[in-house]
């Protein structure tokens, strides 16, 4: 089962692995600002609800990993389109525009039969727009 493809149609579009264990989650979190104002109080202004996707992995080989690294990047200075699965809706992935918030390089673990295997692969997803 695909439950996230970064970069969609783009140079690096790259299908991730299904995570196991929990390590995958697409949420609606708050999109807001804050302001303090000269006479102390706080001023939030909420704009509406983006999707946020957390997903963990374990392994990848060499090949993978130029493509994987490539979209990270790009998604951490511009926008990036990525298909990710919904909870509400299982059966189709829905594509958007996300930020790369977030994602930990994967380290070097071991080699088999004289190809790198890469592990601890995270990312963190935020869409740009609200999405209600």
């Amino acid at each position: 089962m695909v439950q996230l493809i970064l970069d969609v149609g783009g140079t690096y579009e790259f299908t991730l692995p299904e995570s196991i264990k929990e390590n995958y989650t697409a949420v609606k979190i708050p999109l807001a600002t804050t302001a303090q104002m000269i006479s102390g109080r706080t001023v939030r202004e909420l704009r509406g609800n983006v999707w946020q996707v957390s997903y963990q992995y374990g392994y990848f080989k060499q090949t993978d990993l130029t493509n994987l690294l490539g979209a990270c990047e790009k998604g951490m200075s511009q926008p990036i389109v990525c298909s990710f699965l919904t909870q509400e809706n299982p059966e189709e992935l829905t594509t958007e525009e996300f930020w790369v918030d977030s994602y930990q390089r994967p380290k070097f673990m071991w080699s088999l039969e004289g190809e790198p295997l890469w592990a601890d692969f995270s990312i963190v997803l935020r869409g740009v727009r609200p999405s209600d």
